[in-house]
């Protein structure tokens, strides 16, 4: 293990446990690193590899898990969730919901990619990653699609609120807003 003097309730620590108890853990520890998962990722080839999630998969089941979440190294925020890699896994490894995981405990962390926040801002403000424009509205209509289903907003915050979304959204920025301030 990385960091054996961890707190209990750290991230990190609830994501070891995690990963070692249940089903997570047995799914987890069934890995062969055969790299099916890395042939198929549509993500691993378009970056060459930068992205690898056999790398992952091995990362957290020998313990490196400080290494996954706080420095994001293979980052996982880089999984497009398209669930080719556990589709072909001939192990039938539950890699999906280990990458869910592992991004939950990044975000408990605070280390959540600036692209992300700022979409999931967008979704707290507006109820949409992009709040619908009157130019989607005609081309919705030029093209024969039905109208865009409004959402309610209050129900999409509440949400956002109950679920510790927001918490953590305002945890990230105010963790930026005081980086910036320090430089």
């Amino acid at each position: 293990m990385e960091n054996e003097s961890i707190p209990p309730e750290s991230p990190v620590a609830c994501l070891r446990d995690d990963l070692t108890t249940g089903e997570m853990g047995i799914s987890l520890n069934i890995c062969y690193n055969c790299s099916t998962c890395s042939t198929i990722c549509p993500v691993a080839l378009e970056t060459e590899g930068k992205f690898n999630p056999r790398s992952i998969i091995q990362l957290a089941n020998c313990g490196f898990l400080e290494r996954l979440i706080i420095d994001l190294e293979p980052n996982v925020w880089d999984c497009s969730m398209c669930e080719l890699c556990q589709e072909a896994c001939p192990q039938h490894v539950d890699l999906h919901g280990i990458f869910v995981t592992v991004k939950n405990a990044a975000a408990e962390y605070e280390n959540i990619p600036e692209s992300y926040t700022s979409e999931t801002g967008q979704v707290y403000l507006f109820g949409k990653a992009v709040p619908l424009q009157p130019a989607i509205v005609k081309r919705r209509e030029k093209l024969g699609l039905p109208p865009s289903i409004d959402t309610s907003l209050n129900e999409i915050q509440l949400l956002m609120t109950l679920s510790g979304a927001k918490a953590i959204l305002d945890a990230v920025e105010k963790k930026k807003a005081t980086t910036e301030e320090a430089i």
